[in-house]
């Protein structure tokens, strides 16, 4: 019997030759979609399963009004495990804080050592750290390990990187000195990880050399005001503890040692959950539960646009298969027999359809690149959780799309479909209005695509285009080496060699540029009379030429005077406002308390972005304090012309004063626009998807087109014959459809305005969405219906009538 339903089902496949295609290139864009973004979901959510107690373990972060860091105070972690009763192991992870670590390996013997520049992934930590992160020891173990200051593990990978052909065993009792100041013994060697993991790693310092070599005040381990996300805190708690207890008892401990007041009383700490971890960007997750929902939701549409093509085009043929199932129910076919065979038939076209998916999926990897992981790779499409997902897959769009034209075909009633009086479906009948519904259907979810396109490009034009505030164009950006224990003048003296280069407008020598892609802020206190106020103010720093040169205007007061160390303060409007100034001038004279001393606020600057557009302008102090600059500020001549040019000998420069350190500098401008990489990975992909959206829906018209005017060839024969011209037939074939695609329009612009709403939700600045956006999108989707419409019906029209009238 299913022999004879696949020998049935070639048949009907090699008769309908053109319905096949297009169904199958339907179905193999959203199964292909579907495939991709099952990966990348299943991927992104592998992370961190392997913790013995995962569901016990948490990340303590920190907010406050208008931000949120996944660091906390130095000192909290001490404070939570000495007194917090809750915690059963405390990990504190304090990542290496050095621009470009440098790694050398003494060899003895006055051989030159190897030096290994731009050292990543190297923590302090303790041996609690491999309690809640467990690893494989191939030397040491997790209790002595990291017991005495100097002591270091190295993963295996870093191990073989730095002692190459040496067994890993030898490796322990070796030196490895960081950035020329920290030398440390090898006392441990742990397997390289095979689990997906955000803590990944791979060099561990004993966390008690922080305090046993100096680096306190640069890890700032007694200051409870400052908060920094390199600072970060793991427990796991007691079974059956509750987080929301343990919280209580770590504001409570935080306002104990807040009597010394430089913590904001604002200041909030939560127990982040570990599977919380990777999602929340709030504090620095990598990927986004909203976003693979947003991707799967797109696979759903497409597997959806595929299916709307299958069930429409085999309700509209249910008439040329009406004669086949008025037989077969005379020769004994049960229901249940007909529904398997025509099932059986979209099976086969699916399995086959799934083929041809895998085999374009590489195509499609193009559409997906912005969101597909670094970790994430497409060789594994054999493993078993791909097959089980592909044959479910499989069997539910079989299903989905085989099950309403086998219900709706096996309903003919054999004695009117034998005597050629069974109701066609091709008529004005319910079979009608559902093909009409799910084109209708199709073309919507397409004018979205298009509409939304459309907006995101707007809104990522405006977003780069928005005067921020400062200058931004012809800025160079780069690192200088600083050296806590041993501070130079080096720095000072490339400051004075670049001014020396004509193609430079300006120099300034601070801390981070007016914008970037993270946040520094500290606390301030200020009495207005009636209460002490305290803020938490994002901060900048630099000599007096950082103003001038960004072009930051002064709304009152003066810019700061030339100081190694601050002794002024110059404020934003939004902080003049949060202290209660309503206009500038009355905050001069004001005094603020910052870094243990009262200081004066001498000017009010004018409001900039500190950030990308998402984020509104937070309250903003800078004072003067370049000698603990590490970022040089560099204004260039306005003609590109002349930059590579000034470049190369601004990295002659840098090679006179840091012969061992390579030149890396970055343009303000393109560190701006990485801002918005996600929008632009959002906006390739919603161009991609409405390119598919398109050729599937317009697969899907085609098809319809096409059993139209095959249905109705006598008829057009006959009008050509009694004086009908080519225009008016294009017209009579396009017009049922043209009004389709209209209505689809008028559904698709509410449906789009929403989702465009809640996307710009996110932008505290953000475009408007005008009146053309929809209107180009109404017009270009009608315009490409027309077009395929006047093909194919024009194809008709044109036909010799002689041909379709032969047989009568």
């Amino acid at each position: 019997m299913f022999s004879n339903y696949f020998k049935t089902a070639f048949r009907s496949f090699r008769k309908n030759k053109v319905i096949t295609i297009i169904n199958i290139l339907g179905l193999s864009v959203g199964i292909s979609a579907a495939l991709i973004i099952y990966l990348i979901v299943q991927y992104d959510f592998s992370f961190d399963k392997f913790e013995p107690g995962r569901e016990r373990i948490y990340r303590i972060v920190s907010e406050g009004p208008g931000w949120h860091n996944s660091g906390v105070p130095a000192p909290l972690h001490e404070a939570v495990q000495r007194e917090i009763p809750g915690v059963e192991k405390m990990a504190a992870l304090f990542q290496f804080n050095d621009w470009n670590i440098k790694v050398t390996i003494p060899r003895g013997n006055d051989k030159t050592p190897p030096v290994f520049k731009k050292q990543d992934n190297i923590t302090f930590a303790d041996g609690d750290y491999f309690s809640l992160f467990p690893h494989q020891w191939l030397a040491g173990n997790a209790g002595t390990s990291l017991k005495e200051p100097f002591q270091v593990v190295l993963s295996e990978n870093r191990a073989k990187t730095y002692f190459p052909g040496i067994p890993v065993t030898d490796i322990v009792g070796r030196t490895v000195i960081f950035s020329d100041t920290i030398r440390t013994t090898v006392s441990g060697i742990v397997k390289d990880l095979d689990a997906h993991t955000d803590f990944d790693n791979q060099v561990f310092i004993a966390l008690s050399t922080i305090p046993g070599s100096g680096l306190k005040p640069y890890y700032n381990w007694t200051d409870w005001g400052s908060t920094n996300s390199n600072t970060q805190a793991l427990v796991r708690l007691v079974p059956g503890q509750s987080p929301q207890k343990i919280e209580r008892q770590i504001r409570t401990m935080v306002d104990k040692y807040n009597k010394a007041a430089s913590i904001t009383e604002q200041t909030k700490f939560y127990l982040q959950p570990l599977d919380d971890i990777h999602f929340n960007a709030l504090y620095d997750g990598v990927a986004s539960k909203s976003t693979l929902f947003d991707l799967t939701l797109l696979a759903v549409f497409l597997l959806l646009l595929g299916a709307i093509n299958f069930i429409n085009l085999s309700t509209a043929q249910a008439a040329q298969r009406a004669k086949e199932i008025g037989i077969r129910k005379t020769l004994g076919s049960s229901k249940l027999q007909l529904v398997i065979q025509f099932l059986q038939e979209t099976f086969l076209l699916t399995l086959a359809t799934t083929g041809l998916s895998v085999l374009i999926t590489p195509l499609l990897l193009k559409a997906f690149a912005g969101f597909i992981p670094k970790g994430l790779a497409f060789n594994g499409i054999w493993q078993p959780h791909v097959l089980i997902f592909l044959a479910i897959l499989i069997i539910t769009v079989s299903f989905l799309a085989g099950l309403y034209p086998a219900l709706v075909l096996t309903k003919f009633r054999p004695v009117l479909v034998l005597k050629n009086q069974h109701t066609s479906l091709a008529g004005n009948t319910r079979g009608a209005w559902l093909r009409k519904t799910l084109t209708v259907s199709q073309f919507v979810i397409a004018q979205v695509f298009v509409i939304g396109t459309l907006m995101v490009n707007r809104q990522i034009h405006y977003s780069l285009e928005k005067d921020m505030g400062f200058r931004k164009n012809a800025i160079v950006n780069f690192y200088v080496p600083f050296d806590f224990f041993k501070p130079d003048n080096k720095k000072f003296v490339l400051q004075q060699q670049l001014r020396a280069i004509p193609g430079i407008e300006a120099v300034s020598l601070g801390n981070q540029s007016p914008a970037f892609g993270g946040r520094m802020s500290t606390q301030i206190k200020f009495n207005d009379g009636k209460k002490e106020v305290k803020i938490a103010p994002d901060t900048r720093s630099g000599d007096t030429g950082f103003i001038s040169l960004y072009h930051l205007r002064l709304l009152a007061g003066r810019n700061v005077l030339p100081t190694d160390s601050a002794t002024e303060l110059l404020i934003n409007e939004t902080l003049a406002r949060r202290l209660g100034f309503q206009h500038p001038q009355a905050a001069l004279g004001q005094f603020i308390g910052f870094s243990g001393h009262s200081l004066p606020v001498v000017g009010v600057m004018a409001d900039f972005n500190l950030t990308s557009v998402r984020t509104a302008i937070n309250p903003l102090i800078f004072y003067s304090e370049p000698k603990f600059g590490y970022v040089m500020h560099v204004a260039l001549q306005p003609n590109p012309g002349s930059w590579n040019t000034t470049i190369a000998k601004m990295q002659t420069a840098w090679k006179t004063v840091y012969p061992d350190l390579d030149f890396d500098y970055t343009f303000l401008d393109k560190s701006i626009e990485s801002f918005y990489k996600e929008d632009r990975d959002l906006s390739k992909l919603l161009s991609w998807s409405t390119g598919i959206t398109i050729f599937i829906s317009c697969l899907g018209l085609l098809g319809l087109v096409i059993f139209t005017a095959n249905q109705r060839t006598k008829e057009i024969g006959i009008r050509k014959v009694l004086g009908a011209t080519v225009t008016q037939i294009i017209a009579l074939l396009s017009k049922d459809f043209v009004k389709l695609v209209t209505l689809a329009f008028l559904i698709a612009v509410p449906v789009a305005w929403w989702a465009i709403h809640q996307w710009l939700q996110n932008f505290a600045y953000h475009a408007t969405a005008e009146w053309w956006i929809f209107a180009i999108g109404g017009v270009l989707m009608l315009l490409m219906a027309l077009l395929i419409l006047c093909i194919r019906a024009g194809r008709a029209a044109l036909a010799n009538p002689v041909e379709s009238l032969r047989t009568e």
